[in-house]
């Protein structure tokens, strides 16, 4: 029994490192000059402003001189907070388009994690037969529970993709 379960570990393994790696590779960074924002108008994005702090929302519009945005999460709420805002032309060399999430990896994440639990679940009632029930029932029980949500989560993070503009002059 033994043996399933750390064929499942390494699968969920091979999981956990190949799925964030997968949804990294098709990010996409395009060369567009200030004109060519208007493909964005509508859509969530992410911006780094000059002092460091992050502010997520909705391109609401493109103006000559700034890019409004209504802000829906910021890490500075002081300096910007959550409502409209005109990120300056001069400041905003590049910003990262949100791309609506696809569910494949979230499935494949889920299914290698059932895989890997059910592995866990097998060890779990095996060490009814051998030992006292306790400790290790509930360490693999928990485990069988847990590897599909972990899974999920996993996947979720392969899923999300973001197509960065840069900003040409």
């Amino acid at each position: 029994m033994t043996t399933a379960f750390t064929i499942g570990v390494s699968l969920l393994a091979v999981l956990g490192w190949s799925a964030p790696h997968a949804g990294a590779a098709t990010d996409q960074i395009r060369q567009t000059p200030w004109e060519g924002l208007s493909v964005i108008v509508g859509q969530k994005v992410r911006v780094v402003m000059p002092d460091g702090a992050r502010i997520e929302g909705k391109v609401t519009g493109l103006e000559s001189d700034a890019l409004a945005v209504e802000i829906a999460k910021t890490s500075n709420k002081a300096a910007y907070p959550k409502g409209q805002f005109l990120v300056p032309r001069a400041t905003l060399r590049a910003l990262d388009m949100v791309v609506p999430s696809t569910w494949r990896w979230r499935i494949a994440g889920v299914a290698a994690g059932a895989v890997v639990g059910t592995a866990c679940g097998i060890v779990a009632v095996d060490s009814i037969k051998n030992d006292p029930p306790g400790a290790t029932f509930a360490g693999f029980g928990g485990a069988a529970l847990a590897m599909p949500v972990l899974g999920y989560f996993l996947g979720r993070a392969a899923d999300r993709r973001a197509i960065t503009y840069v900003i040409t002059p």
